[in-house]
């Protein structure tokens, strides 16, 4: 249970390795000392509160927030969606600039009766599309929680 519960805070405190080790060292010496005065390991961890309880506090002890490093992940998340959802439109628009009229062969002015089909009758433009599409509305869901997260703590 011990181990347990110091892996967890060490995973909820958003600190250098560093800190979470001195955090795990302290957290081993409150249990050592709680056992040599008669006390549970279980008694400790409801004395200690969740691990992301005490990882909040002993952030706060080190005067960080515990919870930028996800603020930053949510806001990165969000930036990188919306420029991977500009480049797919930029490229969906570059490819139709350069399509050749349907039934049209190169360059030809005029229509012939020859079909010319993408590798694996696919239209690679429709593709860039959707995935643009998709990226956009991954941005859009991961701004609302970044801003939802936002207003929590506020």
């Amino acid at each position: 249970m011990k181990e347990q519960y110091i892996r967890q805070v060490k995973k909820e405190l958003h600190a250098s390795r560093k800190r979470k080790n001195e955090v795990a060292r302290d957290l081993n010496e409150i249990f050592a000392s709680a056992a040599e005065h008669g006390e549970t390991e279980r008694q400790v961890v409801e004395r200690l509160g969740t691990p992301k309880e005490f990882a909040d506090s002993a952030a706060e002890s080190f005067g960080v927030e515990n919870c930028a490093r996800r603020n930053r992940k949510g806001i990165l998340s969000c930036v990188v969606s919306f420029a991977a959802a500009v480049i797919a439109f930029a490229m969906y628009a570059l490819a139709g600039l350069n399509q050749t009229p349907d039934g049209a062969i190169g360059q030809a002015d005029a229509m012939t009766g020859i079909q010319v089909k993408g590798a694996f009758g696919v239209d690679f433009s429709q593709v860039i599309l959707v995935i643009g599409i998709l990226a956009a509305a991954f941005a859009a869901v991961q701004t609302v929680r970044a801003l939802r997260g936002s207003r929590r703590k506020a």
